[in-house]
């Protein structure tokens, strides 16, 4: 736009400078032509004056006959006539009535004539009250006496009416060779600046992001240069600006496939980068954080003082922080300066990663060891007790040694069912992509589980109702599921009153084999919900241990259905019974 604008001023300057001169030498001419028509003019009227001079010098003097004389010769000549004698008093004129007219004296172009012999005026005429061009020269007589001056003269409004022809013709002229100038200068800069436009239109939807209009390039070869330079230019710079959006794109993905936060600050602590995981991890709902200070969007002192070291010392550093929530949530914080393509330090970058899961998993693996430790201490202290009694002479006494040895025996079984549920729980936990599918009859995988409790069931006398489609079958591992149904079977009926009645039953609904256990006994608090199928976990610890189990029943149930890509749900009240309902999803 300046370019264009400076052109047009080049445009207005060049014009200026053409149509000037016309002008001045239009002026000039009409001067020149003006003064040419007054010279003319200006020897005619001596021609005539000398011819009348000799006419007069050859007469005599009459005042009458001056007259008559004066008005033959207007009529012939054209001009106006006037004899002055020498006192300056008019004698005779053409036009006036002399005895009227004013002394003559004083008139240039008399004084002249006396002086010089010829004198010429251009002058206003007071008496006819317009311009006119004198010629004057003396009358002498024989002996060289100025007898009178005659003068004639010639009105100027002819020589001006002509000027001003001219002038008309000069003007119109010069109008019309400034327009022609104006016209081609117009067209011919109109030519320079139309591919300059186009050129720069270009150039502006290229930096608008519009790189699929070319420039089509112009005939004049500097221009054409430029136009085939920014259609290069354009074209390196999509493929450049398609690659940084590539760029952009995968560190975008990386950034938000990853499982840990990261965050970006310069050195005025204002936000650079955030990824979706470290909103997610630091509660952020605000979506506009970019450019923001850290303590707008975070409010966790411990975060900001993370950042203010690290800014402040410059060196690598990894700390842990706990955010307190309704469920305490652990972050492992790793922090260092965050650096451009030329090393220069930009501000801090650091790394979140929730570790609660790790927390949570160690917290569980130090109670696992506690509650194995305590689970199978318990037993050992008690066979190790009876068996220092025995040595000290118990084992003489029949009666009491018989005992001893069947509690003996007793602890000795109940270790025997923790190690094999510790087993199992292993090998299902080591290996649970090894599990084969079958498609087995799910009535008869019931009917086979309460058969193996029917025993435990009479002592109670407790009802097994097994409802189930016989026609009804599902894709299982029938050992496993057997086992998880049997260990939700035995803690229905030890959590069962005597004479109450246990429901177990299967059917197929939305594409998954639904297995349940129903029973009527004590329930389970909400409390105890979230902690239900980990190992070890006893709601009556007391009733429990008495009833032989091993707290592991339900964490092997768990995991059986986790190995088969199902789920398993609980529905219960305290003092109205428990539903374990299992769900093992089935292909199509």
């Amino acid at each position: 736009m300046r370019q264009r604008k400076f052109l047009w001023k080049i445009y207005y300057l060049l014009a200026s400078f053409s149509i000037v001169p016309l002008i001045v030498l239009g002026l000039y001419a009409s001067s020149m032509f003006k003064d040419s028509l007054i010279t003319n003019d200006s020897e005619i009227l001596k021609v005539r004056t000398r011819l009348i001079k000799d006419k007069l010098e050859s007469l005599p003097i009459d005042s009458a006959d001056l007259n008559i004389l004066a008005t033959k010769l207007d009529s012939l000549s054209g001009s106006r006539i006037t004899m002055i004698l020498p006192n300056g008093r008019v004698a005779a004129d053409s036009r006036e009535i002399a005895s009227h007219m004013d002394n003559h004296a004083d008139r240039p172009e008399v004084i002249e004539a006396i002086t010089k012999g010829i004198g010429v005026s251009q002058r206003y005429s007071f008496t006819l009250k317009e311009d006119f061009l004198y010629s004057a020269m003396p009358v002498y007589d024989k002996e060289n006496n100025l007898r009178l001056v005659v003068r004639s003269g010639f009105p100027l409004s002819g020589v001006q009416k002509e000027a001003r022809n001219a002038n008309i013709a000069i003007v119109l002229s010069v109008i019309f060779l400034s327009v022609i100038i104006l016209v081609v200068g117009y067209i011919s800069l109109k030519s320079i600046l139309n591919p300059i436009s186009l050129i720069r239109a270009g150039a502006e939807r290229f930096a608008g992001g519009e790189f699929d209009r070319k420039i089509f390039p112009p005939e004049n070869d500097e221009l054409k240069s430029i136009a085939n330079s920014l259609n290069i230019m354009a074209r390196q710079l999509d493929e450049k600006l398609d690659i940084i959006g590539e760029q952009n794109n995968l560190q975008k993905a990386v950034l938000e496939s990853m499982k840990e936060g990261v965050l970006a600050v310069d050195y005025d602590e204002r936000i650079l980068l955030i990824n979706k995981t470290a909103e997610d991890i630091l509660g952020i709902t605000d979506k506009s954080t970019q450019g923001k200070t850290l303590q707008e969007v975070i409010r966790i002192s411990e975060i900001q003082k993370f950042f203010k070291r690290i800014i402040a010392e410059g060196n690598p550093r990894e700390t842990e922080i706990i955010l307190q929530h309704e469920k305490d949530k652990y972050l492992q914080l790793s922090g260092t300066l965050l650096y451009d393509v030329d090393d220069n330090a930009l501000g801090a970058l650091v790394v979140f990663n929730d570790i609660s899961n790790l927390k949570h998993l160690d917290t569980i693996k130090k109670d696992l060891v506690a509650n194995v430790s305590h689970e199978l201490k318990t037993p050992v202290t008690t066979i190790k007790g009876f068996i220092e009694t025995l040595r000290e002479g118990a084992i003489k006494d029949t009666k009491n040694a018989e005992r001893f040895l069947e509690i003996i025996e007793k602890h000795i079984d109940r270790l025997n069912l923790i190690i094999d549920d510790l087993l199992i729980l292993a090998k299902l936990e080591d290996k649970p992509d090894e599990i084969e599918f079958e498609n087995e009859n799910i009535l008869r995988v019931l009917r086979s589980v309460t058969e193996d409790f029917e025993f435990k069931t009479a002592e109670k006398k407790i009802t097994i109702a097994v409802k189930c489609d016989d026609k009804l079958e599902g894709r299982i591992n029938k050992n496993l599921m057997e086992q998880a149904i049997g260990n939700l079977l035995d803690n229905a009926i030890k959590y069962c009153d005597k004479k109450s009645e246990i429901e177990i039953g299967a059917y197929e609904k939305n594409k998954a084999l639904v297995i349940y256990v129903k029973d009527s006994g004590y329930g389970i608090s909400e409390e105890h919900m979230p902690r239900l199928f980990e190992r070890f976990y006893r709601i009556d610890k007391g009733r429990s241990r008495e009833e032989g189990g091993t707290g592991l029943g339900l964490a092997i149930v768990k995991h059986i259905v986790n190995g088969m890509d199902g789920i398993i749900e609980v529905e219960s009240k305290p003092g109205s019974g428990s539903t374990f309902t299992i769900k093992i999803p089935q292909e199509p």
